[in-house]
């Protein structure tokens, strides 16, 4: 096991950086949608929780993308050439 992650205390390429922002970005917005939700299931008002569903659905399309992204960098489909530091 310990050849396996030999190595990888390293610095991120630029490539591994954009692949890991696009995961992390997706999956906070992936926590946004469940705690949302449950919200709009203890709303006050019809319309409060119309309004939080709604903004759940947004977000969770927005994660959707962030997904299909992090794959095209994992596949290499989109690259970065140096990180934004």
């Amino acid at each position: 096991m310990e050849a396996l992650i030999h190595g990888l205390d390293g610095p991120r390429t630029a490539q591994q950086e954009l692949f890991y922002d696009l995961e992390d970005a997706a999956a906070v917005i992936g926590w946004s949608v469940v705690e949302l939700t449950a919200l709009a299931a203890n709303a006050k008002t019809p319309g409060e929780a119309l309004a939080l569903m709604k903004i759940g659905g947004l977000l969770g399309a927005q994660q959707e993308k962030l997904d299909g992204y992090a794959r095209e960098v994992k596949e290499q489909r989109i690259a970065r050439v140096e990180a934004n530091r």
